[in-house]
């Protein structure tokens, strides 16, 4: 009776878990569903950035407000005040850039709205308050006593009628005939209201400073009485004239005009940016097409699917059905990471940009990462006696913990990245933080229910399809059930019997501060070779040419004048075609005669182009701002892994191989040449990701098997055996990252190239310092402390090497107790093979440590946690 009422509760509890994980799955189609009707076509709901899409190209001339010459200080400060505007609006992926001496270059992604760019981007900015009484212009005063400083405005159409134009124009009063109470200086606030309660104008409300609210407070004390005015300016134009009903001690100020919503909030980017140190009238505009190039682009969308599919093939080949159900995980992954993205284009808080495709790139390659650890978790947990059913909770329970360490040491970065960085950096840190929230909640809500529910039937009954039965097939060996001679008697896609990686620390350590000797070496000597978006150079437009030549071969005309690195947009002014080419060469003089020879060669008229000198993209102020995103992200991502582990010398490792792998590769760039430009950048910023998340996977099972009670071996042996549970899916996410990103290097287009360069090098040398650099040095940190210097002084300092998730002697000690005479000397020979640094202590170590669970191997502890008929079967071994 009672085990029927047992067999009910269990019946009933499996079956709560199948509806939680039903309705999961229902969830997710709900989401993927929405999405793809989000997204659906990419081509028109995601918003794509300058370099992707193009856009539209503003100059704008400085003026100086006392007629004199405008200096480089104003020049600087006044684009990065354009800058910051620029970006409020939404286009975080502009070009803003000095142009000659009085002129910027703003280059907006996707808008063709000229006036509505100017209004804001150019304004001046120059808010002052003033009494109206120290007006000295009777006219104006009385104009604004009278109310008359803000009519409605009117056009005259073809026919001389006169309309109403639905715009408000302001009174102009010239500087010098009032005396300014406050200034724009004095603002520490701004944001946007309603102006009444029951009107549809809305207002700007600032909030000023001590000394903006003292001054303040002593006028309107000696204007209520009177009721006098005090008049808001911005710009030479009057704005509004409250009289004054009462003292204003708060610092709180609404100006009001019959602004809307979208003029009161372009005001509002406008005071928060500050006032322009010139002022600015534009001198042209024209539409720019993409840097990339479509050839270039439709190319790298075509090898990226290329690589993508190869990457699907190689999963099914070495996963089998298991890599079914990883495709599928991707791609519900690439529905909802599309759908989010839509949905921010949708509120113009997103343009895809190179950086950000870089972001994409990476949290695609994440996603494959995570469902790899899951599955190769699910496998070995299999192989370590559990059932399919049991597996499939415990296993891809820790597999997805594993993954979601590294995906938030990795969001650590993102969000560093994106907070404190700007211009493209940006934007990659925008795309890789969503790519990592969207992986979670794949994992989360289809990775994990699909896998629960297909392991007791579907899985269990065929394994063979499902790729797992090897792993059952090994399971008897790595349980002791079964005596093995060597590894070649079990058979499976897994590690029998450890590789001593850890045993060449010293060897790799070695080879790695050599490498990053030369490497500072090779900088000193040959330098870097910064492209035009850090060091400036000329900029050349040609009017000409746009119809019947391609960005290729105007890139190709270039290098052949002797500017190999020259960046080309197509344009179109005033419905005329033709180019906009940004070369490195600092010299206008030599850009023309480079210009005429590019023009000689199509066949264009020699005054059909203009060259100008052009400052960096990348001015001081980006790049300092994205230094110290970057370095505070390293702080943080130290003071996370170490707060996660419980050790700050993990932290510490992590960021050493990371340094290493960023070195190296601007090593690789200099000894070849090659130009770092922004995409040079994203792809260094997304090694980053890849370097951190391999080396938390590695940390995160070390870890692990550190809670083992009583291990019977040094640390260096137990950090060698971790490094070899996850070596297989490291080397498997790795290889499904390089692919398409190794495809894109090989076809890809020239613009492509430096950003593959740099993800093929940093892949390759983010895996190998997870094991060669990032461990080693944690190791030989750890054993340094008194608990694990014990236990190197009693087992001694070679690294043993672990046979069939066991010690080798207690591998020894196992196969000798379950064979005959002849076959225990044959597993003497098996232990040999397995580690001869332990054949002087294997007899003495057998006898002493028998093979228990818990003294095989901590790494089996995990495992061992699931039913009561698991452990007595050990204990029956064991026996």
């Amino acid at each position: 009776m009672a085990q029927l009422q047992n067999a009910k509760a269990k019946k009933k509890k499996g079956g709560n878990v199948n509806r939680r994980n039903v309705w999961l799955l229902v969830a997710t189609t709900i989401l993927v569903i929405g999405s793809i009707f989000m997204f659906t076509p990419p081509q028109e709901k995601i918003n794509q950035g300058l370099d992707i899409q193009g856009g539209l190209s503003v100059v704008l001339s400085a003026k100086s407000t006392d007629g004199g010459t405008v200096s480089t200080d104003d020049m600087e400060k006044s684009r990065a005040i354009i800058e910051q505007r620029v970006n409020a609006l939404g286009a975080s992926e502009a070009v803003v850039q000095l142009q000659g001496t009085d002129q910027i270059l703003v280059q907006i992604p996707g808008l063709s709205d000229t006036e509505t760019a100017l209004s804001t981007i150019g304004k001046t900015g120059k808010l002052e308050f003033a009494r109206l009484d120290s007006f000295t212009d009777s006219d104006v005063k009385t104009k604004i006593e009278n109310g008359q400083y803000g009519t409605n405005g009117t056009i005259t159409d073809d026919f001389g009628n006169t309309l109403p134009s639905g715009t408000v124009e302001h009174l102009k009063v010239d500087e010098g005939t009032y005396t300014p109470l406050i200034t724009g200086n004095n603002i520490t606030k701004v944001d946007i209201g309603r102006a009444s309660e029951t009107g549809t104008d809305y207002s700007v409300n600032v909030t000023l400073d001590s000394e903006g609210t003292k001054a303040f407070a002593d006028a309107t004390k000696e204007l209520a009485s009177s009721k006098g005015k005090i008049v808001i300016i911005l710009d030479g134009e009057v704005q509004s004239a409250p009289a004054v009903q009462s003292e204003i001690t708060g610092g709180q100020v609404s100006i009001t005009g019959g602004y809307d919503k979208d003029e009161a909030s372009a005001m509002e980017t406008v005071l928060e940016s500050g006032s322009l140190p010139v002022s600015f009238e534009y001198a042209q505009s024209q539409v720019v097409g993409p840097t990339l190039g479509q050839d270039a682009l439709t190319s790298g969308v075509l090898v990226a699917a290329i690589g993508l599919a190869l990457v699907m093939l190689y999963l099914l080949v070495f996963y089998q059905g298991l890599g079914i159900l990883t495709a599928a995980a991707m791609a519900v992954f690439a529905v909802l990471y599309l759908g989010i993205l839509a949905l921010l284009s949708h509120f113009g808080l997103f343009s895809l940009s190179m950086a950000g495709i870089a972001g994409v790139v990476l949290t695609i390659g994440m996603a494959a990462d995570s469902s790899i650890l899951t599955l190769e978790r699910f496998r070995e947990e299999i192989r370590m006696g559990r059932s399919v059913r049991a597996a499939s909770i415990t296993g891809v329970r820790h597999g997805i913990l594993t993954s979601i360490d590294a995906d938030l040491v990795t969001l650590v970065s993102a969000l560093t990245l994106f907070f404190l960085a700007s211009a493209s950096v940006k934007g990659f840190g925008l795309t890789l933080a969503l790519g990592i929230v969207c992986d979670i909640v794949m994992m989360l809500l289809f990775k994990a229910p699909i896998i629960r529910l297909l392991a007791p039937k579907s899985i269990a009954r065929h394994p063979g399809f499902w790729g797992v039965k090897d792993c059952e097939q090994a399971a008897p060996y790595f349980q002791g059930e079964k005596p093995a001679a060597s590894r070649k008697d079990v058979k499976g896609r897994f590690i029998k019997l450890d590789i001593n990686l850890l045993g060449y620390r010293k060897i790799f350590l070695t080879v790695a501060a050599c490498a990053i000797v030369v490497v500072v070496a090779l900088v000193g000597i040959r330098g870097v070779n910064f492209g035009i978006e850090f060091v400036g150079g000329t900029s050349v437009t040609f009017h000409q040419g746009g119809n019947d030549v391609t960005t290729e071969q105007v890139r190709s005309a270039f290098d052949a004048a002797g500017e190999p690195d020259a960046v080309v947009q197509t344009t179109n002014s005033d419905g005329q075609a033709g180019f906009l080419v940004r070369t490195t060469d600092t010299s206008a003089e030599s850009a023309a005669t480079a210009a005429n020879q590019v023009a000689d060669q199509f066949g264009w008229d020699s005054e059909s182009f203009e060259v100008t000198t052009i400052g960096p993209d990348w001015g001081t102020s980006v790049i300092q701002s994205s230094c110290i995103a970057f370095f505070v992200s390293l702080l943080l991502i130290i003071a996370y892994i170490s707060f996660r582990f419980r050790d700050p010398k993990m932290g510490v490792s992590a960021v050493i191989a990371l340094l290493h792998d960023l070195v190296i590769v601007l090593g690789v760039y200099v000894l070849v040449g090659r130009e770092v430009t922004p995409n040079t950048i994203a792809a260094l910023l997304t090694i980053l990701g890849y370097s951190l998340y391999d080396t938390v996977v590695v940390f995160h099972r070390i870890n692990e098997n550190m809670k083992a009670e009583a291990p019977k071996c040094t640390f260096a042996t137990m950090a060698n055996h971790s490094v070899n549970e996850v070596l297989v899916r490291s080397l498997n996410t790795s290889i499904t990252s390089l692919i398409p990103v190794v495809a894109m290097l090989i076809f890809g287009g020239e613009t492509l190239r430096d950003f593959a360069l740099a993800m093929t090098v940093g892949l390759l040398c983010g895996c190998y310092s997870s094991y060669a650099i990032a461990t080693p040095i944690y190791v030989m940190w750890k054993t340094r402390e008194p608990k694990f210097a014990k236990l190197q002084k009693k087992y001694g300092t070679e690294i043993q090497r672990w046979f069939l998730n066991r010690l080798p002697q207690a591998a020894a000690a196992t196969a000798t107790a379950g064979a005959s005479a002849p076959a225990a000397g044959v597993a003497a020979g098996a232990a040999a093979d397995t580690q001869a640094a332990s054949a002087n202590t294997s007899a003495n170590a057998a006898a002493q440590q028998p093979a228990t669970a818990s003294a095989q191997a901590p790494a089996t502890k995990p495992a061992n946690h699931g039913g009561s008929k698991n452990k007595k079967k050990h204990k029956k071994v064991q026996g």
